[in-house]
């Protein structure tokens, strides 16, 4: 137990400057895009869901403009409002 502890203890910290590190990335390469390709595909709808279990495990990407409009957009999509509704994760 002692083991598996420390483990998360040290391991947390890096995997969300990993992730962060990742969505800074992201949100310079969809600068000047709406979407990843251009036109939206099955890698936006991805990127959406893991952007936001990144606000869950304590990765803030609230400095990342373009991954924030991003987020605004897919949010505004019917298909994402009705999965989001379905899950109920919005009223």
């Amino acid at each position: 137990w002692f083991l598996q502890k420390m483990e998360q203890d040290v391991t947390k910290p890096l995997v969300r400057e990993r992730l962060q590190s990742r969505f800074a990335w992201i949100d310079k390469q969809l600068a000047g895009k709406d979407y990843l390709m251009g036109s939206f595909s099955v890698a936006d709808a991805y990127l959406y869901t893991v952007s936001r279990w990144g606000q869950f495990v304590g990765v803030d990407t609230s400095g990342l403009p373009n991954l924030q409009a991003f987020k605004q957009r897919m949010e505004a999509r019917p298909g994402v409002q009705a999965a989001l509704k379905a899950e109920g994760l919005i009223m």
